[in-house]
């Protein structure tokens, strides 16, 4: 249930910047609005290099300066923010191109952040993991950019 206290609207706020300094490319500002110790983790393959967990401020600031060297954001669509309390739930849509091999990834995403004295303290990213997994490790894409390589796990 969504609470009107300080500490659900600053949980808001500090999501709203998030987003507007994620938006803006404005790394400094994403990395500053993270507590010096935090509780990251981006499931997925260990093969992905910006999937997995960290721990610090500077990891976090190296993940959103790194993450546009392996891909390309072509949409970001926030469709729902939810707060209550020092917790958030963001979701939405994504679509991103592999700039090694142009293999697309489209998903859909729900961010969980908590935020204590104004600080993003946990965050994490959940996504089709196996859509990322499979866009990174493909080597062919047809014309529309999808993956034509199966993955190399078995198929029902």
């Amino acid at each position: 249930m969504l609470r009107a206290d300080s500490t659900a609207l600053s949980t808001r706020d500090a999501v709203e910047n998030f987003l507007a300094r994620l938006a803006a490319g404005d790394v400094d500002g994403v990395a500053a609005l993270f507590a010096e110790r935090v509780d990251w983790d981006v499931p997925g393959a260990v093969e992905v290099p910006w999937l997995g967990i960290r721990a610090t401020r500077a990891e976090v600031a190296d993940y959103f300066a790194t993450h546009p060297t392996y891909v390309t954001k072509e949409e970001f669509v926030v469709e729902r923010t939810l707060v209550d309390g020092a917790e958030a739930a963001v979701s939405g849509r994504f679509r991103s191109r592999v700039i090694r091999n142009g293999a697309v990834m489209e998903s859909w995403f729900v961010l969980q952040l908590t935020v204590l004295g104004g600080e993003i303290t946990r965050y994490r990213f959940y996504e089709d993991s196996l859509t990322v997994a499979r866009a990174w490790a493909t080597t062919t894409t047809g014309a529309d950019g999808r993956a034509q390589e199966a993955h190399s796990g078995t198929t029902d």
